[in-house]
Formats: structure tokens, C-alpha cells, sequence
């Protein structure tokens, strides 16, 4: 049985609904990831506040393996990992190992329990036991910022940068419950083992080999399948693991795979993913109609955007773009997904979808990149080149 604040006692599990289909190849990676090293964090010396360290991709395929229709109400696993990566940042919490705590309170969001999915209430927050449900929140954003400021409000003394979602923020000492084994006998009653627990599963969901969104692995070409946008400085290093030199926050660095937690950067160099200091965006969203909306992670409008402007876009499905932070623009709007483009520095021959020779394009001329397969490159409606090195430079 798990508890939520203050001594209250209360049991519930918890699930969401996601769309986005996964491979069961990760059964296979989480399995062999366990034979990668990894000394256990002692929760005794875990402070909750800090920066996160893990991305929002490993964070929802570690809770699709093992739960794969998690119920949750308008948003899918992943963005609900966005929300927490986000808020947490703004509010100095470790967010992804909130985001753990928050499986942990849920059973992997499954619910069942005294909490109903439809409260966006993913800590247990008021909830006490013998049917008491406890806090609603309105939305997803606000369940996770109330979550987040609870936290807060154990861990430190300093003020909330968000606006105050947590009913129960008043009721606690503030600073009293700096490390996760803290909110042993505080979070969870008894408690014992409690803040070990959520930093077991944090510890699982870094096991996750690093993934890139909308992205298949190992690619059949040797152009870039993203781009990292460096936040603040990280180390870049050797294929032998030594230091090779400082990247610089604001510096962009081009992705061309992933090896274990790490980014591949090109010649073996590798960047070691960190949520709090990088974003790794795949791809770009033409603005095609005027007036398109772009929308705060809780939803609201955040700005408009007018026709022919561009957007870095880190993930997508069906329904919107994700364009970094949580806010995103709908797909309804039609935006003109691409993957990069494309400078001719010769004339090159064009291709029908059939792969006879359609036309010559001109040389010095720039062309959006929608697809690319071996050495193709689908410059829309199924239309290619043929990738020469010497005569074209890919920007991504």
C-alpha cells in the first residue's frame, strides 16, 4: 500500500491512453540493458530539487513496457514526460524522478483504486484511504504542477514560479523533507523503503536505451537524423569515452544515431543525453495557414503564428507538433512537415515516383527534404534525387 501527504494513508493504482505504437524490440533492450553497470543512487543522498537528467522518451517506453495502455485523459505518456521534464524546471524539482514517483503512486498509471483517472491526480494528493478520492485538477498540467510543488514545498524554502495548483502546498513544513528517503513516513505511511522505491524505478528508467522520436534506428544513410540544441554546456567526447572538448550552450550539433544513453555525433563522438541541458528536434513544421495557433503545454494559446513561418519540431503524431517546452501547434492546421533541406551546387537529375527521370533541377537552387531512403531523397510527392556528397549539402 502506498500513502500521499502529510500521514494520510491511501492505496490506488491507475492508466493512460496513447496511441503511439512501440517495438517489442525494447523488451529485448531493457532486458540487455541490465547488463550495463549502473551503481544504485542512495536515496539518503538524492535531493529532490535539481535538474533532470533522463528524456521523455526513455521516461514513456519504460512505462509502456510494462503497461502499454496507461490511462490518462488528454494528453499520451510522452507529453505527460514533457510536463513533468517542463515543470520541473521551472520549479527546480527533479522532474523525472517525479515523473517515477508518479508511476509508483499509480501502478504505471493504471489506477484502480480510490483516485480515478479523470482527476489528473498522479501523486495521491489529499487522498487518504477508504474511498476518499482527494484532489481534481482540471488538466493534466495542472495535476502535474501540483504534484511538482508538493514536492517543493518538502524539499526547499524558496518561493513557486508557477502559479500555485496544490491545495495542500500551506499544510507542510516547508524545507522539512530535502532527500527522497525524506518523504519516508511523510509521502507514505508507514513509508519504509518509500523514497528507495521511486528511485528504484528511476534507476530502471535509465536503463532505457535512448531513443529518438519518429526516428528508426539504425538509419540506411549517413546523413543526420536530428539535431541536438545545446542549453547549457556538456561534455563531448572520444569514441574511447575520454573528454574531447566543451560544447557551448546555444551551439547546435548534428545527430546521426544513438549508442546506449548517448548521442552519436558523428566519427564515434558522442554527447551523453540530458534532458535539462539539451533537445534534440528531428525535423521542421512550415506554418501553411495563417493564424496558426501555437499552445501552451496546458493548453491555452500562446501565440500566433502567421503563414510561411518555421518551426523546429522535436516529436509528432497524429493530432500536433511538438515544438520544444511542451507547446505545440495541431496538425489540423495543416503545417508542411519536412526533415531538412537540401542545396544543389550542379544540375541534378530529378526522378518520377517510378523512378524514370522526370526533369534536370538547376543548380544553386534549395529544396525541401520530406524522406530519405539510402541514398534517396523524397523531395515531395514521392519525387527524388540521388544524394552526391560532392554536389549537394544537406542542412538539417
Amino acid at each position: 500500500m502506498t500513502c500521499c501527504l502529510l500521514n494520510g494513508k491511501r492505496s490506488y493504482t491507475n492508466m493512460l491512453k496513447d496511441t503511439r505504437p512501440y517495438p517489442l524490440v525494447l523488451v529485448v533492450i531493457f532486458l540487455l540493458s541490465f547488463i550495463i553497470p549502473n551503481s544504485p543512487a542512495k536515496a539518503d543522498s538524492m535531493p529532490i530539487m535539481g535538474a533532470s537528467m533522463l528524456t521523455s522518451k526513455q521516461m514513456g517506453d519504460y512505462v509502456l513496457l510494462t503497461y502499454p495502455t496507461p490511462k490518462l485523459t488528454s494528453v499520451n505518456i510522452y507529453q505527460l514526460a514533457d510536463l513533468y521534464l517542463e515543470i520541473g524546471r521551472k520549479e527546480g524539482v527533479r522532474g523525472d524522478i517525479a515523473f517515477a514517483q508518479a508511476v509508483h503512486e499509480t501502478g504505471f498509471f493504471k489506477f484502480g483504486g480510490d483516485v480515478v483517472p479523470e482527476q489528473n491526480n498522479y501523486a495521491g494528493i489529499g487522498t487518504t484511504g477508504g474511498g476518499v478520492k482527494g484532489a481534481y485538477f482540471s488538466s493534466p498540467d495542472e495535476g502535474v504542477r501540483a504534484h511538482i510543488q508538493h514536492l517543493k514545498a518538502y524539499a526547499s524554502t524558496e518561493p513557486l514560479n508557477t502559479v500555485l495548483a496544490d491545495p495542500r502546498f500551506n499544510l507542510v513544513k516547508r524545507g522539512i523533507a530535502p532527500l527522497w528517503s525524506d518523504l519516508n513516513g511523510r509521502w507514505a505511511v508507514p513509508g519504509r523503503g518509500y523514497g528507495e522505491k521511486v528511485l528504484q524505478i528511476h534507476m530502471d528508467m535509465a536503463k532505457m536505451t535512448l531513443a529518438i522520436p519518429n526516428v528508426y534506428l539504425p538509419a540506411n544513410h549517413g546523413l543526420p537524423v536530428a539535431r541536438l540544441m545545446i542549453s547549457s554546456d556538456v561534455d563531448m567526447l572520444n569514441p574511447d569515452g575520454t573528454f574531447y572538448k566543451t560544447v557551448k550552450k546555444d551551439e547546435s550539433i548534428r545527430v546521426y544515431g544513438v549508442l546506449g544513453n548517448s548521442y552519436d555525433v558523428g566519427g564515434g563522438y558522442l554527447i551523453e543525453a540530458n534532458s535539462s541541458k539539451m533537445g534534440a528536434y528531428i525535423g521542421r513544421a512550415l506554418v501553411n495557414n495563417t493564424n496558426t495557433i501555437m499552445y501552451s503545454p496546458d493548453g491555452s494559446v500562446h501565440r500566433i503564428f502567421q503563414k510561411g513561418e518555421a518551426l523546429r519540431v522535436y516529436d509528432y503524431d497524429d493530432s500536433r507538433y511538438q515544438v520544444g517546452g511542451g507547446y505545440y501547434i495541431s496538425a489540423s492546421d495543416k503545417p508542411v512537415y519536412h526533415l531538412g533541406r537540401i542545396k544543389l551546387s550542379a544540375d541534378t537529375d530529378f526522378y518520377s515516383p517510378d523512378g524514370t527521370p522526370f526533369t534536370v533541377l538547376n543548380k544553386n537552387k534549395e529544396y525541401r527534404v520530406y524522406g530519405i531512403d539510402g541514398n534517396s531523397l523524397d523531395l515531395g510527392g514521392g519525387y527524388t534525387i540521388r544524394y552526391d556528397k560532392k554536389t549537394m549539402t544537406y542542412i538539417n
